[in-house]
C-alpha cells in the first residue's frame, strides 16, 4: 500500500481582505449531495494515496468527473480506470495539503464542503462525514435544511480561507436584507468585498453609490484595490455565492430587468430563530481543521431542530403557478416553456436560455418546474398539480423533493398520477438512482384511488430502462388488487407532445392495453 508522503508545510502567506467566495469549480452547490453520496463509501479510512485514487477514480466511474481522457462504459470499473485518472490529473497543482495529481483534483470537490463543515477532508487522516451530511446522503433531510444548518455556523475565516474578513457572511447578507429588504445584483457583489460584515456601513456605503453591472468592477478595484479580473468580480464569485445561499433557503431572487435578491418571506421565522443561535470560535479553531469541524458539530442538533422543524410551505401549486404564468417580467408563455424544455432535452448549454428569470434555478430542478408549469396550463380543470421541490415564496424552486416523495404528483377524485422527471443520461445512472426509487413512490399511493399512472421522463430513455418499466406493468397488476394501473417511459420531447396534445393518460392506458395483449399472445 502506499503511503501518504508528509511534506513540510511552507509558509502561511499573510492574510488579506478578499471577496467572497467558494469553489467555482462547482458551479451548482446541488451537485454536493450526490458528491457526498458518490465519496460516502469512503468514510473514516485514511486518505493516503491509494484510497484517494479510488475516490477519484470513482468519481468518473460515477459521472460527478467527466473528460475524453477517461472514457467510461457499462464495463468499467475503478480498477480498469486507475491509469488513464492518473495520467488526466497528472499536471494538476497540489492544494488544501493534497499532492499534485489525483490527490489535488479530490479536494477540489472537498474544499466548499470542508468550508461549511460537512466534511473533514485532511491528507493522511481519516474522512470524516459531518452529522448532517449523513443525514443528507441518507435522505433524512432535504438540501435546503442542510445548507441552512451548515450556513449559521460559517466563518470566512477559517482553516481553508486564509483572510482577513473574520465573520459569518450568510448572517451579514441576512441582516443586510432586513434593513433593505431587496438588494441589486450589483449591490450584492459589492456585499462579497465586506471586510468585517458592518450592517449600517455597507447600507450607507450602497445608499451613496448608483451600481450597475458596468460600473461595480471598477468600483471596487478603486474602493478596495482588488485586482482580480472583471468576470470574477462580477460573475464567476458571486454567482456561485448567490446560488449557495439559495438553496439555504434564505433568498428568493426575482428578475426586474436586473436580478433582485429578497429574503425568502416563507422563511422569515425560521431565518430568525437561527440566527438566535450564536457560535464563536476560538482563533485555535480557525486555525486547526480537527478543531474547526468539531466545533462545528456541537451546535448542529439545537439548528437542526430549528431548521427541519419549520414546515416546506406547499400551497396549492396551480394558484401559484397561475400568478407567476400571469407575471409579464418572468416571459413564462407555453412557447417559452417548450423551448426551455427542448433546450433541456438537447442538454444545450445555459447560454442558449431565453428565460433569464430562471437563470439560478438548477437545471434538474428545472425540468420539474417547467413540466410543472406545462401541466396546468393543460390540466388545472382536471387536476390538483402538486410538484414536490421546496419553492420560495413565489413558487420557484429552491431544492429537490424531501425523501420518500414523487417529483411531481396530479390528483383529481379518483385518479393519481405520478411524474418522475430527470436529466440523468447515463444508462446506469439512470437504472441505479431514478427507476426503484419511482416504483416505491408510486406503490406507496396505490391503495387510495381508483385508477393509477406513472410517467417516467429523461432526456432520452435507455432500452433497460424501458424494459423496466414494462416489467413493472406486470409486477404491479400481480401484486395489486388494482386493475387499472398504466405507466409508461417518455423522452421529454416525446412528454411534452402527448402533453400538449392533452392525451397523456389515453397514452398510458394504450401502451399498458398493448403489452398486456402481448403477453397473453405468448401465453395463451
Amino acid at each position: 500500500m502506499t503511503k501518504s508522503t508528509q511534506k513540510t508545510p511552507r509558509a502561511k502567506r499573510e492574510a488579506e481582505y478578499k471577496q467572497m467566495a467558494f469553489e467555482t469549480a462547482i458551479r451548482n452547490p446541488e451537485r454536493y449531495k450526490s458528491i457526498l453520496q458518490a465519496v460516502a463509501p469512503f468514510k473514516n479510512q485514511v486518505l493516503n494515496d491509494d484510497v484517494l485514487l479510488n475516490i477519484v477514480s470513482s468519481l468518473y466511474l460515477q459521472g460527478i468527473v467527466k473528460s475524453n481522457k477517461v472514457p467510461i462504459d457499462e464495463n468499467s470499473t475503478i480498477d480498469s480506470i486507475k491509469d488513464q485518472v492518473k495520467r488526466a490529473n497528472a499536471s494538476r497543482n497540489s492544494d488544501g495539503g493534497f499532492p499534485k495529481g489525483y490527490a489535488a483534483r479530490f479536494w477540489t470537490y472537498m474544499r466548499t464542503l470542508s468550508e461549511l463543515g460537512f466534511v473533514l477532508a485532511q491528507y493522511g487522516q481519516p474522512f470524516q462525514f459531518s452529522a448532517i451530511a449523513n443525514k443528507l446522503v441518507a435522505d433524512e433531510i432535504s438540501e435546503h435544511v442542510a445548507f441552512a444548518v451548515q450556513a449559521m455556523k460559517y466563518n470566512r475565516r477559517s482553516p481553508y480561507r486564509n483572510v482577513k474578513n473574520d465573520f459569518n457572511f450568510f448572517r451579514f447578507i441576512i441582516n443586510v436584507l432586513k434593513e433593505k429588504s431587496h438588494l441589486s445584483y450589483p449591490q450584492f457583489i459589492m456585499s462579497l468585498f465586506s471586510r468585517n460584515g458592518d450592517v449600517a456601513a455597507f447600507c450607507q456605503l450602497i445608499d451613496k453609490h448608483s451600481l450597475t453591472l458596468d460600473n461595480v468592477a471598477e468600483f471596487v478595484h478603486d474602493k478596495f484595490g482588488s485586482t482580480l479580473k472583471e468576470q470574477t468580480i462580477t460573475h464567476d464569485y458571486p454567482d456561485v455565492v448567490l446560488r449557495v445561499l439559495i438553496l439555504t433557503g434564505f433568498v428568493s431572487v426575482t428578475y426586474q430587468g436586473v436580478t433582485m435578491i429578497e429574503l425568502n418571506q416563507d422563511n422569515r421565522q425560521m431565518i430568525d430563530n437561527l440566527l438566535n443561535v450564536k457560535i464563536e470560535l476560538s482563533e485555535e479553531e480557525k486555525e486547526n481543521p480537527q478543531l474547526h469541524f468539531q466545533k462545528l458539530e456541537q451546535l448542529t442538533d439545537e439548528l437542526l431542530k430549528i431548521a427541519a422543524d419549520t414546515p416546506n410551505r406547499v400551497t396549492e401549486f396551480n394558484q401559484k403557478a397561475q400568478k407567476l404564468l400571469e407575471n409579464m417580467e418572468l416571459n413564462l408563455t407555453e412557447t417559452q416553456i417548450i423551448q426551455e424544455l427542448n433546450r433541456l432535452a438537447q442538454g444545450k448549454n445555459r447560454s442558449k436560455s431565453t428565460l433569464p428569470s430562471l437563470h439560478y434555478v438548477a437545471e434538474p430542478l428545472l425540468l420539474e418546474f417547467l413540466l410543472s408549469l406545462l401541466l396546468v396550463l393543460k390540466y388545472q380543470n382536471q387536476f390538483c398539480i402538486q410538484p414536490n421541490f421546496v419553492a420560495d415564496h413565489n413558487g420557484l424552486p429552491i431544492s429537490h423533493a424531501p425523501a420518500r416523495k414523487g417529483d411531481i404528483e396530479l390528483f383529481s377524485n379518483d385518479i393519481y398520477w405520478l411524474i418522475e422527471a430527470t436529466l440523468i443520461k447515463n444508462k446506469t445512472q439512470q437504472m441505479n438512482a431514478e427507476t426503484t426509487s419511482v416504483i416505491r413512490h408510486f406503490n406507496e399511493a396505490l391503495a387510495d384511488y381508483q385508477a393509477h399512472y406513472l410517467s417516467f421522463v429523461a432526456p432520452l430513455v435507455h432500452a433497460d430502462t424501458r424494459e423496466f418499466y414494462r416489467v413493472q406493468i406486470l409486477l404491479s397488476k400481480l401484486n395489486s388488487a388494482q386493475a387499472n394501473i398504466y405507466l409508461k417511459s417518455y423522452a421529454i420531447d416525446e412528454f411534452v407532445g402527448v402533453t400538449l396534445a392533452g392525451e397523456n393518460l389515453q397514452d398510458m392506458r394504450e401502451h399498458t392495453q398493448d403489452l398486456v395483449q402481448q403477453i397473453k399472445k405468448v401465453f395463451c
